[in-house]
């Protein structure tokens, strides 16, 4: 990974979360936000438990239904200017075109590709890419020996503009919005759900441009792998304004199966393995320092290492396939 970058990034992202915080009370002012029901579910907010709250973001989890989300929720729609014009959205597009990124992706890309093609059918060859940033994920389908061809949607400007000098056939809009000619056999959200204050729109809009039995792969953090139950608070998924909502198995299961699509694989894919080692020794999990140090190698032998975490899907990310039920 590209440290140096990521540090960047989430120096910027702080200065532009803060610019949300109401200074007398320390919370999400009121302008920025609104209170929600359960995204998931719908039960009202005095069924919703909190959690934590960090930055001025409150993290709740739904009685109901457990899923875990922020609330009051950043309104995208109320920011305006801040959302159109974030460094810190364009650092995450350098990040992606980094080749630190590009080394460790290539293969997490390739493992997803062999597991598209091993539940695809032989004729599902058309591939959209849902939120393509610049475009390295539809680089690296391109390379591999596969028949499926990829598009994308992307509406970061910067990294449309990153994926169109690449020459990739990619679309600067919604999903909805393509030609209503264009439709498509596979679907691959790659951290797309988290962001969504409504992830059931996007299925909807899928179903417009599906065609029949199609395929989605889709890939979250994880809300209750062994890294985040380690890190909690700690962890820079829970930022709070860009990631809104954050999945079990149990919660993202039911989103798919709520919305018409039958769940042939869920897994978890990652570890943060040595950020979880960190943070049990005490240290800083986002430091490169010693991550074995003081702790016993039997428990890194047989419990805190990448085998055991993967094996017992407790890993960083929550991989789902789905096939959209005729």
């Amino acid at each position: 990974m590209d440290y140096k970058l990521r540090e960047q990034y989430f120096i910027e992202l702080n200065k532009e979360k803060k610019e949300l915080i109401n200074k007398t009370t320390g919370l999400l002012d009121q302008k920025f936000c609104k209170t929600i029901d359960c995204p998931q579910c719908s039960s009202s907010n005095n069924e919703h438990e909190k959690l934590f709250i960090k930055g001025g973001y409150t993290f709740v989890r739904c009685a109901k239904c457990e899923m875990i989300f922020t609330n009051p929720q950043v309104d995208p729609s109320l920011l305006g200017e801040l959302y159109g014009h974030s460094k810190a959205n364009d650092l995450w597009v350098d990040i992606q075109e980094s080749q630190k990124e590009k080394n460790w992706k290539e293969e997490y890309y390739k493992d997803n590709i062999e597991a598209i093609n091993k539940y695809r059918d032989e004729n599902q060859i058309k591939l959209m890419d849902v939120g393509c940033s610049s475009g390295y994920f539809l680089e690296v389908l391109n390379k591999c020996k596969t028949p499926i061809s990829g598009e994308g949607v992307e509406l970061s400007e910067k990294a449309f503009n990153y994926a169109k000098d690449k020459k990739l056939n990619v679309y600067k809009c919604f999903l909805n919005e393509l030609d209503d000619k264009l439709s498509y056999d596979i679907f691959t959200l790659f951290g797309v759900l988290e962001h969504l204050p409504n992830p059931s729109q996007i299925f909807e809009d899928i179903k417009l441009k599906a065609n029949k039995s199609a395929l989605v792969l889709a890939i979250v953090p994880n809300a209750y792998s062994l890294y985040h139950m380690f890190l909690q608070e700690k962890s820079v998924s829970f930022d709070g304004r860009n990631h809104l909502l954050y999945f079990s198995q149990k919660t993202l299961r039911e989103l798919f199966e709520r919305n018409g699509f039958e769940v042939v694989k869920l897994d978890t894919v990652l570890t943060g393995v040595d950020n979880i080692k960190k943070q049990m020794q005490w240290l800083d999990p986002y430091k490169n320092n010693d991550t074995s140090k003081y702790l016993e190698s039997s428990l890194t032998e047989d419990f805190i290492n990448e085998e055991y975490i993967l094996k017992n899907n407790l890993g960083l990310r929550l991989r789902v396939i789905a096939k959209l039920m005729d």
